[in-house]
C-alpha cells in the first residue's frame, strides 16, 4: 500500500495511465516509469482493452438520466481497474501511482465537462494513489478543459529542438504546436475516427465499428459537393480556443450527414467514406494554414492515435502536407496507440509534484492550475 507522501518522495515512479477516448472503443492503458530529477520517462508496456459491448452500446446511447449515470461511474471505474489488472498480468509490477481520464460522457466548449470513471476502485484494488477528473479544474478558471495533452507534448518531443506538429487521430482530430521546447498552441481541428466509425457500424448493420484498412473510402471517390457541405461545418471556421466532442460530431450530426447525403447504393456509400476520410485530412491542414502557418512553419507532423492504422487517411495527410514530412510517434519510441494514456500517467506524475499542467493560452484559462483530483484509501 503505497501513500502519497512516500510516492512524492519517489525519485523514479512505476506510473500507469488509463484513457478512453471519445471513440469508446475500449480502455488504453500504459504503463511508463517516470524520473523526476531530470525528467525522464520511458515507455513500459501498453495494451487496450475493449469495453464489453453492453457497456460500449449504452455509452453510445443518448444522455442518460442521474441513475444511468450513477451506474456508468461505477461500472466505467470498476472496467478501469479490470483493463489495468489485465495488462498487470502480462506484465507484473508494482504501481506507485495512476492517472486516469475516465470516459467523457459530456463536453460543453468553455462551460462544463463530466468524466466518469470512478477513481476509488483503482485504488482499492492497486494500493496506491490515483490521479483522476483532471479537466474540470481548468474550466473552473475560464478554460475549456482541453485539449490538455499539448503539456505532455512539449514533454515528450520538446528535445527535438524544432517546430512541429503533434497530431493525435482519435475519435477528435487535434494537434499542438511545438517549437522552441514548448507548447506554442493546440486545438481541436474537427472528427478523425468518430465519424468514420459510426459510418462504419450503420454500413455494416453493427457487424464492425471501424473502416478497417480504411477499405471502404479507398473503393470510393472524393464527392466535392459533399465536401463542401462538410467544410461549412460551424465548428471548422471557429477561432480557437476550441474543443470538440460528440456533441458536435456524434450521432446526430452523423445522422443529418446521411439524410444530406443520402447513400442509397453502396457505391455511394464508399463515396461517403471517402469523402469524410479526405475531410478529415483537409480540416487539418485548413487548421494548420489558419492558425498555425502564419506565426510558424512546421518541420514535421508526427501523428499518434487509432487513425494512423487507416493507410487512407495517413495517404491523404501525406498529400496534402506534401513536402512536409508525416511520421508516427513510434519513429521516437512512443507506441501511437498509447499516447494519449501515456499522457495521464505523465499528468498524474506532475500532478502529485505540484505543476500546473494546463496551458492557458491553448484552453482559454485565467491562469495555470494543478489538474486532477487525488483518490487514496
Amino acid at each position: 500500500m503505497w501513500q502519497l507522501t512516500e510516492v512524492q518522495r519517489l525519485k523514479t515512479r512505476i506510473v500507469a495511465g488509463l484513457m478512453s477516448g471519445t471513440s469508446m472503443d475500449g480502455i488504453d492503458v500504459c504503463i511508463c516509469e517516470i524520473q523526476t530529477d531530470p525528467w525522464q520517462c520511458c515507455w513500459l508496456t501498453a495494451q487496450t482493452i475493449p469495453y464489453s459491448e453492453g457497456l460500449r452500446f449504452s455509452l453510445s446511447q443518448s444522455q442518460g438520466n442521474l441513475a444511468q449515470i450513477a451506474h456508468w461511474h461505477r461500472q466505467i471505474g470498476e472496467a478501469f481497474a479490470e483493463a489495468l489488472a489485465t495488462v498487470l498480468a502480462d506484465f507484473p509490477t508494482e504501481l506507485h501511482l495512476i492517472g486516469s481520464h475516465g470516459q467523457t460522457v459530456y463536453h460543453e466548449h468553455q462551460k462544463t465537462t463530466l468524466q466518469l470513471g470512478e477513481a476509488a476502485f483503482l485504488a482499492e484494488r492497486f494500493g496506491c494513489p490515483v490521479v483522476s477528473d483532471f479537466r474540470i479544474h481548468d474550466v473552473a478558471v475560464g478554460g475549456s478543459g482541453a485539449p490538455l495533452v499539448p503539456y505532455v507534448d512539449a514533454r515528450l518531443f520538446g528535445h527535438l529542438q524544432r517546430s512541429l506538429l503533434a497530431l493525435n487521430l482519435g475519435g477528435i482530430a487535434n494537434f499542438t504546436l511545438v517549437a522552441d521546447g514548448q507548447a506554442i498552441t493546440a486545438l481541436d481541428c474537427g472528427p478523425a475516427n468518430m465519424v468514420l466509425d459510426e459510418l462504419a457500424r450503420l454500413f455494416s448493420r453493427g457487424k464492425t465499428q471501424i473502416d478497417r484498412n480504411g477499405y471502404w473510402a479507398g473503393q470510393g471517390r472524393v464527392r466535392r459537393e459533399w465536401l463542401e457541405y462538410l467544410m461549412n461545418h460551424y465548428f471548422i471556421h471557429q477561432p480557437p480556443p476550441k474543443s470538440a466532442g460528440r456533441e458536435q460530431f456524434g450521432g446526430l450530426f452523423v445522422q443529418e450527414l446521411i439524410n444530406h447525403t443520402n447513400p442509397g447504393s453502396t457505391t455511394s456509400w464508399y463515396d461517403l467514406f471517402a469523402t469524410v476520410t479526405h475531410f478529415t485530412a483537409v480540416a487539418i491542414f485548413d487548421h494548420y494554414q489558419t492558425w498555425i502557418k502564419p506565426q510558424q512553419e512546421i518541420t514535421e507532423v508526427i501523428v499518434s492515435g487509432g487513425g494512423v492504422h487507416n493507410p487512407i487517411l495517413m495517404q491523404e495527410l501525406a498529400q496534402i502536407f506534401h513536402p512536409i514530412p508525416i511520421s508516427t510517434s513510434a519513429k521516437y519510441g512512443i507506441n501511437p496507440d498509447s499516447k494519449e494514456a501515456l499522457a495521464f500517467a505523465i499528468l498524474a506524475s506532475e500532478r502529485i509534484d505540484g505543476k500546473p499542467t494546463n496551458i492557458p493560452a491553448v484552453t482559454g484559462a485565467k491562469r495555470p492550475v494543478l489538474l486532477g483530483k487525488i483518490t487514496e484509501l
